[in-house]
C-alpha cells in the first residue's frame, strides 16, 4: 500500500484534520513497535509525538522513490528517535534498531508487512458498518478467507450473483476509503 502524496502534501500545510488523521492512523502502529523495542509505556507517547512532528516538519523534503517509500521513511524516523531515546538510558533496546532502520533487512521487512496489514485492517474496520451483515460475511469469506463464490453463496444463503456483487461493493468502498490515504 502506498501513502497518498496529496495527503502528505497537505500535512506540510499544517491542517488540524490532517494532523489528527496522521496521529490516529500511525500512533497505534508506532506504539506497538516502541513496545517491541522495550521503550517503557510512560515514554512511548512522547516518542510518537516526536516522530509524527518530524514527519509533519520534514514532509516537504520527502522524496517519493517508488512503492514503500513513505513507510520506509517513517520506519527510519522511528528507528532514529528510538535510538536517541536509548542513548540516554541505562537500558538497551530489545530489537536491533540498525536493522529496523536498514533497507531490506529481516526487521524492515517485518515492519513493511505489519504496516500494510495494519493500514488494511484499519480500512476494513472503518467500512464494515456500511454493509449489511450478510454482505460483509460474503465479502470476508471470499476475500479474506479465500473461498470460492459458489461456496460462499451456499454458506451464507445468498445467490451467487449477490455474493459476487457483495465483494465488488465492499472493494469499491474500501478503495474510496483508502483513496487519499494510500495509492
Amino acid at each position: 500500500m502506498e501513502t497518498s502524496l496529496s495527503w502528505l502534501g497537505r500535512l506540510s500545510d499544517g491542517a488540524a484534520d490532517d494532523w489528527q488523521r496522521l496521529n490516529d492512523l500511525y500512533s497505534p502502529l508506532l506504539a506497538g513497535w516502541l513496545t517491541r523495542a522495550g521503550v517503557p509505556a510512560a515514554d512511548r507517547d512522547d516518542i510518537i509525538q516526536e516522530v509524527l512532528m518530524v514527519v509533519v516538519r520534514r514532509v516537504a523534503e520527502f522524496e517519493y522513490c517508488g512503492p514503500g517509500a513513505f513507510r520506509a521513511w517513517l520506519r527510519g524516523i522511528l528507528a532514529n528517535h528510538t535510538k536517541k531515546f536509548f542513548r540516554t538510558r541505562p537500558i538497551a533496546p530489545s530489537v536491533d534498531l540498525d536493522q529496523l532502520a536498514g533497507d531490506d533487512t529481516a526487521l524492515s521487512k517485518i515492519w513493511d508487512r505489519e504496516h500494510d496489514e495494519y493500514v488494511a485492517a484499519r480500512a476494513l474496520r472503518a467500512v464494515e458498518g456500511d454493509f449489511a451483515p450478510a454482505t460483509w460475511q460474503a465479502f470476508r469469506r471470499q476475500v479474506i478467507d479465500g473461498l470460492a463464490p459458489a461456496e460462499v453463496a451456499a454458506e451464507v444463503g445468498l445467490s451467487l450473483n449477490a455474493v459476487i456483487l457483495a465483494k465488488s461493493r465492499v472493494l469499491k468502498r474500501l478503495r474510496a476509503k483508502l483513496r487519499g490515504l494510500v495509492e
